[in-house]
């Protein structure tokens, strides 16, 4: 079994195990609801996106989530409304809300996060 595909179960089975309701005012929700957006991201992105600070194998055409996180134009807002717009180079992402923020939650959380993590 290659590495993204057991990177895609890995992440659908994480999202399955997280999909149960907590409290969103919980530091553990906070980090259940990051998980689910590098689920989503997974699934969605990683064709084109290297997703976490590991080398992966393929030819991807975007910046890693890690750079994005890592610009100085990264916002909650400004990540918000590019997930929204449509955009030549990228497919265009229909998300719902609770997808479009977890997704967001995850990068943001990789501008905060250790070099070594994830």
């Amino acid at each position: 079994m290659t590495s993204s595909i057991r990177t895609v179960r890995t992440a659908i089975l994480a999202g399955l195990l997280i999909a149960r309701a907590c409290d969103p005012a919980s530091a553990a929700c906070a980090e259940n609801h990051r998980v689910r957006g590098w689920t989503v991201a997974v699934q969605l992105c990683s064709q084109c996106h290297v997703m976490g600070r590991e080398p992966q194998e393929g030819g991807f055409v975007g910046p890693s989530f890690v750079s994005i996180a890592h610009m100085p134009s990264t916002t909650g807002l400004a990540l918000n409304v590019f997930l929204q717009s449509h955009h030549q180079r990228m497919p265009s992402l229909r998300l719902n809300r609770d997808e479009t923020d977890a997704v967001i939650d995850d990068i943001l959380g990789l501008k905060a996060s250790e070099p070594g993590s994830r």
